[in-house]
C-alpha cells in the first residue's frame, strides 16, 4: 500500500496553482529548518528527525479549511486550523503527525482557556507533550505566515513578548523551552543559510514513493 509523502499530503489540500502554496511552502520550510537545527544540536535519533522534518511540513495543513486573508483561504474559524489539520492527517493515517498539527498553536491552548473563552473548540488541552511535539511548536513561534512579514525571524524578546500576552502560565512555559533548546552559540538568524545552503536542512521534494515514517515519539 503506497503511504503519501509529505509533498503530496500538501499538494492534494493545497494545490500548487494556488495562491496559498507558495505562501505555505515558505513558512513551513522556515519552521522546519529552525526545528531540524535543534534536534540535531540536541542529537536525536534519525528516526525523530526525520518525524520532526515531516511533522512541521505539514503542521499548518489544516489552514486550507479556515478563513486566513493572509494566506487566501476561507472556512471556520483561524484558531481550528490545528484541529482540521489533525483531522485531515489521521485520515491521511497519520496519529502522530496530527498530534503536532493540533498542538502546535503557541505554546499550547488549554481546557480551562477554552471555556472560559468560549473558543470553537473541543473541551479539552491541545498543548505539546512529546520532545518532537514542543520542538516544532517552538520553532513556529518564530515566523510569521503574513506575507510582507515572512521572513523575518523574531527576536527572542519579540517571541516572548508575544507569548506574555496569553498569562503566566504560556510565559513560564515558553521559559522551559528557551532553556531546553536554545545556547547563545545557537540562537542566531537562519535566513541567510536557508539561501546559500540551497536548503540542506530539509528536502521538500521527496520522492512520491518515500512514504511517511510512523516511529513511536519520544520525549
Amino acid at each position: 500500500m503506497h503511504t503519501p509523502s509529505y509533498l503530496e499530503i500538501i499538494k492534494k489540500y493545497i494545490p500548487p496553482e494556488s495562491p496559498t502554496y507558495p505562501l505555505y511552502m515558505m513558512h513551513v520550510t522556515l519552521v522546519t529548518a529552525r526545528a531540524l537545527r535543534i534536534a540535531r544540536k540536541l542529537e536525536l535519533s534519525p528516526q525523530q528527525i526525520t518525524f520532526i522534518e515531516e511533522a512541521a511540513m505539514l503542521h499548518d495543513i489544516g489552514i486550507s479549511g479556515v478563513d486566513c486573508a493572509d494566506l487566501s483561504t476561507h472556512g471556520g474559524p483561524y484558531i481550528t486550523h490545528g484541529v482540521l489539520g489533525a483531522q485531515i492527517l489521521q485520515k491521511e493515517g497519520l496519529p502522530q503527525h496530527a498530534r503536532v498539527a493540533e498542538s502546535h498553536t503557541g505554546v499550547g491552548i488549554y481546557r480551562d482557556e477554552i471555556l472560559s473563552e468560549n473558543l470553537p473548540l473541543p473541551h479539552r488541552d491541545f498543548a505539546p507533550q512529546t520532545l518532537e511535539e514542543r520542538i516544532i511548536s517552538y520553532a513556529d513561534l518564530f515566523y510569521s505566515k503574513h506575507p510582507q512579514k515572512m521572513f523575518h525571524e523574531k527576536t527572542l524578546d519579540e517571541v516572548r513578548a508575544w507569548v506574555a500576552k496569553f498569562g503566566s502560565r504560556h510565559a513560564a512555559t515558553l521559559e522551559q523551552w528557551i532553556h531546553e533548546f536554545e545556547d547563545q552559540s545557537f540562537f542566531r538568524p537562519i535566513r541567510s543559510e536557508l539561501a546559500t545552503t540551497e536548503r540542506e536542512d530539509i528536502a521538500i521534494a521527496k520522492p512520491a514513493n518515500a512514504g511517511l515514517s510512523t516511529h513511536p515519539n519520544k520525549g
